[in-house]
Protein backbone atom coordinates (compact mmCIF):
# COMPACT_ATOMS: atom_id res chain seq x y z
CA UNK A 1 0.00 0.00 0.00
CA UNK A 2 1.32 3.45 -0.97
CA UNK A 3 2.39 5.87 1.75
CA UNK A 4 0.02 8.87 1.67
CA UNK A 5 1.57 12.33 2.00
CA UNK A 6 -0.43 15.55 2.21
CA UNK A 7 1.28 18.91 1.71
CA UNK A 8 -0.66 21.86 3.14
CA UNK A 9 0.27 25.22 1.61
CA UNK A 10 -0.73 28.65 2.98
CA UNK A 11 -2.39 29.52 -0.38
CA UNK A 12 -1.93 28.84 -4.10
CA UNK A 13 0.52 31.35 -5.58
CA UNK A 14 0.00 32.64 -9.11
CA UNK A 15 3.67 33.49 -9.58
CA UNK A 16 6.94 31.74 -8.75
CA UNK A 17 7.88 31.73 -5.05
CA UNK A 18 10.90 30.00 -3.59
CA UNK A 19 9.29 28.39 -0.54
CA UNK A 20 6.42 27.04 -2.61
CA UNK A 21 8.80 25.73 -5.26
CA UNK A 22 10.59 23.64 -2.62
CA UNK A 23 7.28 22.14 -1.44
CA UNK A 24 6.24 21.47 -5.03
CA UNK A 25 9.56 19.82 -5.83
CA UNK A 26 9.25 17.48 -2.86
CA UNK A 27 5.68 16.65 -3.86
CA UNK A 28 6.65 15.93 -7.45
CA UNK A 29 9.74 13.90 -6.64
CA UNK A 30 7.96 11.82 -3.99
CA UNK A 31 5.09 11.14 -6.40
CA UNK A 32 7.53 9.93 -9.04
CA UNK A 33 9.00 7.54 -6.46
CA UNK A 34 5.62 5.94 -5.88
CA UNK A 35 4.16 7.89 -2.95
CA UNK A 36 0.49 8.93 -2.97
CA UNK A 37 0.87 12.73 -2.89
CA UNK A 38 -1.82 15.35 -2.36
CA UNK A 39 -1.60 19.15 -2.21
CA UNK A 40 -4.06 21.13 -0.09
CA UNK A 41 -4.68 24.86 -0.57
CA UNK A 42 -6.85 26.60 2.07
CA UNK A 43 -8.94 29.57 0.95
CA UNK A 44 -8.66 31.08 4.44
CA UNK A 45 -5.58 30.98 6.67
CA UNK A 46 -5.36 32.77 10.00
CA UNK A 47 -3.17 35.89 10.06
CA UNK A 48 -2.98 35.96 6.25
CA UNK A 49 -3.62 39.37 4.68
CA UNK A 50 -5.78 39.07 1.56
CA UNK A 51 -6.40 41.61 -1.19
CA UNK A 52 -9.79 40.11 -2.06
CA UNK A 53 -12.68 39.14 0.25
CA UNK A 54 -13.41 35.47 0.90
CA UNK A 55 -16.37 35.14 -1.50
CA UNK A 56 -14.37 36.62 -4.41
CA UNK A 57 -11.49 34.24 -3.71
CA UNK A 58 -13.96 31.36 -3.80
CA UNK A 59 -15.36 32.57 -7.13
CA UNK A 60 -11.89 32.79 -8.69
CA UNK A 61 -11.06 29.33 -7.45
CA UNK A 62 -14.27 27.96 -8.96
CA UNK A 63 -13.45 29.60 -12.30
CA UNK A 64 -9.77 28.70 -12.44
CA UNK A 65 -9.72 25.38 -10.62
CA UNK A 66 -6.52 23.48 -11.41
CA UNK A 67 -6.69 23.82 -15.18
CA UNK A 68 -3.31 25.47 -15.27
CA UNK A 69 -0.55 25.75 -12.71
CA UNK A 70 1.16 28.50 -14.68
CA UNK A 71 4.72 28.24 -13.39
CA UNK A 72 5.23 24.64 -12.24
CA UNK A 73 4.69 21.34 -14.06
CA UNK A 74 3.28 18.74 -11.71
CA UNK A 75 3.45 15.01 -12.15
CA UNK A 76 0.08 13.67 -13.34
CA UNK A 77 -0.26 11.53 -10.20
CA UNK A 78 -0.21 14.51 -7.82
CA UNK A 79 -3.76 15.31 -6.67
CA UNK A 80 -4.88 18.71 -5.39
CA UNK A 81 -7.80 20.32 -3.61
CA UNK A 82 -8.95 23.67 -2.30
CA UNK A 83 -10.46 23.66 1.19
CA UNK A 84 -12.27 26.45 3.07
CA UNK A 85 -9.78 26.16 5.94
CA UNK A 86 -7.40 23.74 7.59
CA UNK A 87 -9.77 21.70 9.74
CA UNK A 88 -10.41 17.98 10.18
CA UNK A 89 -13.60 17.90 8.13
CA UNK A 90 -11.83 19.29 5.06
CA UNK A 91 -8.41 17.62 5.19
CA UNK A 92 -7.78 14.22 3.60
CA UNK A 93 -6.49 11.34 5.71
CA UNK A 94 -2.78 10.61 5.23
CA UNK A 95 0.20 8.90 6.78
CA UNK A 96 2.28 12.09 6.86
CA UNK A 97 1.13 15.70 6.64
CA UNK A 98 3.63 18.47 5.84
CA UNK A 99 3.02 22.20 6.23
CA UNK A 100 5.13 25.32 5.81
CA UNK A 101 4.70 28.82 7.31
CA UNK A 102 3.95 29.09 11.02
CA UNK A 103 0.25 30.00 10.75
CA UNK A 104 -0.51 27.01 8.52
CA UNK A 105 1.55 24.83 10.85
CA UNK A 106 -0.47 25.95 13.89
CA UNK A 107 -3.67 24.96 12.11
CA UNK A 108 -2.16 21.64 11.04
CA UNK A 109 -1.15 21.03 14.66
CA UNK A 110 -4.83 20.87 15.66
CA UNK A 111 -5.64 18.09 13.16
CA UNK A 112 -6.47 14.59 14.39
CA UNK A 113 -4.05 11.68 14.18
CA UNK A 114 -5.83 10.28 11.10
CA UNK A 115 -4.50 13.20 9.06
CA UNK A 116 -0.94 11.94 9.45
CA UNK A 117 2.27 12.35 11.39
CA UNK A 118 2.95 16.09 11.46
CA UNK A 119 5.98 17.71 9.80
CA UNK A 120 6.83 21.42 9.92
CA UNK A 121 9.08 22.39 6.98
CA UNK A 122 10.76 25.57 8.27
CA UNK A 123 12.28 27.57 5.42
CA UNK A 124 13.27 30.71 7.29
CA UNK A 125 13.07 32.61 10.56
CA UNK A 126 9.55 33.85 9.81
CA UNK A 127 9.42 36.77 12.26
CA UNK A 128 9.06 39.56 9.71
CA UNK A 129 5.35 40.09 10.40
CA UNK A 130 5.55 39.90 14.19
CA UNK A 131 3.52 37.21 16.01
CA UNK A 132 6.71 35.78 17.54
CA UNK A 133 4.83 33.90 20.26
CA UNK A 134 2.74 32.11 17.63
CA UNK A 135 5.87 31.45 15.57
CA UNK A 136 7.64 29.81 18.52
CA UNK A 137 4.47 27.89 19.41
CA UNK A 138 4.50 26.39 15.91
CA UNK A 139 7.88 24.79 16.68
CA UNK A 140 6.60 23.23 19.87
CA UNK A 141 3.38 21.45 18.85
CA UNK A 142 3.14 18.01 20.46
CA UNK A 143 4.48 15.26 18.22
CA UNK A 144 5.76 17.69 15.58
CA UNK A 145 8.90 16.92 13.59
CA UNK A 146 10.62 20.17 12.59
CA UNK A 147 12.61 20.04 9.36
CA UNK A 148 14.91 23.04 8.89
CA UNK A 149 16.63 24.03 5.63
CA UNK A 150 19.70 25.66 7.19
CA UNK A 151 21.77 25.10 10.35
CA UNK A 152 21.11 28.58 11.75
CA UNK A 153 17.36 27.94 11.64
CA UNK A 154 17.90 24.77 13.64
CA UNK A 155 19.76 26.79 16.29
CA UNK A 156 16.78 29.16 16.60
CA UNK A 157 14.17 26.39 16.75
CA UNK A 158 16.17 24.48 19.37
CA UNK A 159 15.77 27.40 21.80
CA UNK A 160 11.99 27.02 21.76
CA UNK A 161 11.27 23.30 21.68
CA UNK A 162 12.47 19.85 22.62
CA UNK A 163 10.78 18.41 19.51
CA UNK A 164 12.89 16.60 16.96
CA UNK A 165 14.81 18.81 14.52
CA UNK A 166 15.99 17.40 11.19
CA UNK A 167 18.35 19.36 8.91
CA UNK A 168 17.56 18.92 5.20
CA UNK A 169 19.22 21.71 3.29
CA UNK A 170 17.47 23.07 0.22
CA UNK A 171 18.41 21.71 -3.17
CA UNK A 172 18.88 22.89 -6.74
CA UNK A 173 18.05 20.89 -9.88
CA UNK A 174 21.48 20.65 -11.50
CA UNK A 175 19.97 19.17 -14.67
CA UNK A 176 18.47 22.65 -15.21
CA UNK A 177 20.92 24.95 -13.45
CA UNK A 178 24.47 24.26 -14.62
CA UNK A 179 27.37 25.83 -16.47
CA UNK A 180 26.59 26.17 -20.18
CA UNK A 181 28.77 29.19 -20.99
CA UNK A 182 32.43 29.04 -20.01
CA UNK A 183 33.17 30.96 -16.82
CA UNK A 184 36.46 32.14 -18.32
CA UNK A 185 34.88 33.55 -21.48
CA UNK A 186 32.18 35.65 -19.84
CA UNK A 187 32.32 39.41 -20.00
CA UNK A 188 33.51 40.37 -16.49
CA UNK A 189 31.47 43.60 -16.63
CA UNK A 190 28.12 41.76 -16.53
CA UNK A 191 25.97 41.55 -13.41
CA UNK A 192 22.61 39.93 -12.64
CA UNK A 193 20.32 40.31 -9.64
CA UNK A 194 16.76 39.56 -8.64
CA UNK A 195 14.42 42.49 -8.03
CA UNK A 196 11.60 42.47 -5.51
CA UNK A 197 9.21 45.03 -4.08
CA UNK A 198 9.64 43.41 -0.65
CA UNK A 199 11.76 45.64 1.55
CA UNK A 200 13.52 42.63 3.10
CA UNK A 201 15.04 41.77 -0.29
CA UNK A 202 17.08 45.00 -0.32
CA UNK A 203 16.69 45.61 -4.06
CA UNK A 204 17.06 49.37 -3.67
CA UNK A 205 20.62 48.87 -2.41
CA UNK A 206 21.46 46.67 -5.38
CA UNK A 207 20.20 49.29 -7.82
CA UNK A 208 22.19 51.98 -6.00
CA UNK A 209 25.30 49.80 -6.10
CA UNK A 210 24.96 49.25 -9.85
CA UNK A 211 24.77 53.02 -10.42
CA UNK A 212 28.03 53.42 -8.49
CA UNK A 213 29.65 50.67 -10.55
CA UNK A 214 28.42 52.23 -13.81
CA UNK A 215 30.19 55.49 -12.95
CA UNK A 216 33.46 53.56 -12.47
CA UNK A 217 33.03 51.02 -15.27
CA UNK A 218 30.97 52.55 -18.13
CA UNK A 219 30.85 49.22 -20.00
CA UNK A 220 28.78 47.63 -17.23
CA UNK A 221 25.80 45.56 -18.42
CA UNK A 222 23.17 44.56 -15.88
CA UNK A 223 20.11 42.31 -15.89
CA UNK A 224 17.37 42.04 -13.29
CA UNK A 225 14.46 39.65 -12.98
CA UNK A 226 11.47 39.21 -10.71
CA UNK A 227 7.74 38.58 -10.48
CA UNK A 228 6.77 42.26 -10.22
CA UNK A 229 6.07 44.61 -13.15
CA UNK A 230 8.95 46.60 -14.63
CA UNK A 231 10.33 48.82 -11.84
CA UNK A 232 9.93 52.54 -12.40
CA UNK A 233 13.02 54.62 -13.03
CA UNK A 234 15.38 51.91 -14.21
CA UNK A 235 17.95 53.24 -16.71
CA UNK A 236 18.15 51.75 -20.20
CA UNK A 237 21.41 49.93 -19.41
CA UNK A 238 19.60 47.72 -16.87
CA UNK A 239 17.41 45.12 -18.57
CA UNK A 240 14.46 43.78 -16.58
CA UNK A 241 12.80 40.42 -17.18
CA UNK A 242 9.47 39.59 -15.58
CA UNK A 243 9.08 35.86 -14.85
CA UNK A 244 11.87 34.86 -17.26
CA UNK A 245 11.50 31.41 -18.78
CA UNK A 246 15.22 31.24 -19.57
CA UNK A 247 16.61 31.81 -16.07
CA UNK A 248 19.55 29.36 -16.45
CA UNK A 249 20.55 31.18 -19.66
CA UNK A 250 20.30 34.53 -17.88
CA UNK A 251 22.69 33.33 -15.18
CA UNK A 252 25.04 31.89 -17.81
CA UNK A 253 25.39 35.14 -19.75
CA UNK A 254 26.46 37.05 -16.63
CA UNK A 255 29.76 36.86 -14.77
CA UNK A 256 28.57 38.12 -11.37
CA UNK A 257 25.38 37.68 -9.37
CA UNK A 258 24.51 39.96 -6.47
CA UNK A 259 22.06 39.33 -3.64
CA UNK A 260 21.09 42.29 -1.47
CA UNK A 261 18.67 40.60 0.93
CA UNK A 262 18.36 41.75 4.52
CA UNK A 263 17.04 38.34 5.56
CA UNK A 264 16.69 34.95 3.86
CA UNK A 265 15.94 31.39 4.84
CA UNK A 266 18.05 29.91 2.06
CA UNK A 267 18.38 32.13 -1.02
CA UNK A 268 17.54 29.87 -3.96
CA UNK A 269 18.40 32.38 -6.68
CA UNK A 270 21.91 32.93 -5.31
CA UNK A 271 22.43 29.17 -5.15
CA UNK A 272 21.10 28.75 -8.70
CA UNK A 273 23.48 31.42 -9.97
CA UNK A 274 26.46 29.62 -8.45
CA UNK A 275 25.38 26.35 -10.05
CA UNK A 276 25.45 28.28 -13.34
CA UNK A 277 28.97 29.65 -12.81
CA UNK A 278 28.36 33.16 -11.50
CA UNK A 279 30.70 34.67 -8.93
CA UNK A 280 28.47 35.61 -5.99
CA UNK A 281 28.56 38.91 -4.09
CA UNK A 282 25.97 38.86 -1.32
CA UNK A 283 24.99 40.29 2.03
CA UNK A 284 26.53 38.76 5.15
CA UNK A 285 23.31 37.26 6.57
CA UNK A 286 22.43 33.87 8.00
CA UNK A 287 20.45 32.81 4.93
CA UNK A 288 23.51 33.14 2.71
CA UNK A 289 26.05 31.58 5.04
CA UNK A 290 24.89 28.02 4.27
CA UNK A 291 27.03 28.27 1.14
CA UNK A 292 28.64 31.74 1.10
CA UNK A 293 32.02 31.91 2.85
CA UNK A 294 33.84 35.21 2.35
CA UNK A 295 36.68 35.03 -0.21
CA UNK A 296 36.19 31.28 -0.53
CA UNK A 297 32.84 30.74 -2.27
CA UNK A 298 31.58 34.35 -2.39
CA UNK A 299 32.33 37.92 -1.38
CA UNK A 300 30.26 39.14 1.56
CA UNK A 301 29.11 42.70 2.26
CA UNK A 302 27.17 44.46 5.00
CA UNK A 303 23.40 44.50 4.48
CA UNK A 304 22.08 47.91 3.32
CA UNK A 305 25.60 48.99 2.27
CA UNK A 306 25.39 49.87 -1.43
CA UNK A 307 28.87 51.39 -1.48
CA UNK A 308 30.48 48.22 -0.18
CA UNK A 309 28.47 46.10 -2.64
CA UNK A 310 29.70 48.32 -5.49
CA UNK A 311 33.32 48.06 -4.33
CA UNK A 312 33.19 44.25 -4.31
CA UNK A 313 31.65 44.16 -7.79
CA UNK A 314 34.27 46.55 -9.14
CA UNK A 315 37.02 44.48 -7.52
CA UNK A 316 35.93 41.32 -9.35
CA UNK A 317 35.58 43.17 -12.64
CA UNK A 318 39.10 44.58 -12.35
CA UNK A 319 40.58 41.29 -11.10
CA UNK A 320 39.13 38.87 -13.60
CA UNK A 321 41.29 35.88 -12.59
CA UNK A 322 40.00 36.14 -9.04
CA UNK A 323 36.44 36.30 -10.36
CA UNK A 324 37.05 33.09 -12.31
CA UNK A 325 38.58 31.28 -9.32
CA UNK A 326 35.78 32.41 -7.01
CA UNK A 327 33.10 31.27 -9.47
CA UNK A 328 34.66 27.81 -9.88
CA UNK A 329 35.14 27.35 -6.13
CA UNK A 330 31.57 28.37 -5.47
CA UNK A 331 30.27 26.04 -8.17
CA UNK A 332 32.21 23.08 -6.80
CA UNK A 333 30.97 23.69 -3.26
CA UNK A 334 27.36 23.96 -4.43
CA UNK A 335 27.31 20.41 -5.76
CA UNK A 336 26.39 19.19 -2.27
CA UNK A 337 23.05 21.00 -2.58
CA UNK A 338 21.53 18.66 -5.13
CA UNK A 339 18.17 16.95 -5.01
CA UNK A 340 19.48 13.43 -4.57
CA UNK A 341 20.87 14.31 -1.13
CA UNK A 342 17.74 16.19 -0.03
CA UNK A 343 15.40 13.44 -1.21
CA UNK A 344 17.38 10.72 0.56
CA UNK A 345 17.06 12.57 3.86
CA UNK A 346 13.38 13.38 3.30
CA UNK A 347 12.55 9.75 2.48
CA UNK A 348 14.44 8.51 5.54
CA UNK A 349 12.42 10.89 7.72
CA UNK A 350 9.09 9.89 6.17
CA UNK A 351 9.77 6.15 6.43
CA UNK A 352 10.81 6.50 10.05
CA UNK A 353 7.70 8.49 10.95
CA UNK A 354 5.40 6.01 9.21
CA UNK A 355 7.01 3.05 10.99
CA UNK A 356 6.75 4.60 14.46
Amino acid sequence: MKVRINFILPFKPRRPAGGFRIMYEYANRLAKKGYDVHLTFPVKTRYMEYRLPYFLRCMLIYIEGFKTNRWFDFDDSVSMSYVPEVADKYIVDADVVVATWWSTVLEMGALSASKGKKVNLIQGYENWTGHEKELFDSYNIAGMTNIVVAPYIGDIVRKHTDNEIVLIENAIDKSIFNIKASVEDRNPATVAMTYSLQQIKGSEYGVEALHIVKNEIPDLKAEMFGVCPHPEGLPDWIKFHRNPSDLPDLYNRNAIFISNSLTEGFSLVSAESMFCGCALVCTDIDGHRSYATDKETALLVEAENAQQMAEKIIYLMKNNEERIVLAHRGNMYMQRFEWGNAMNKMEQTIKRLVSE
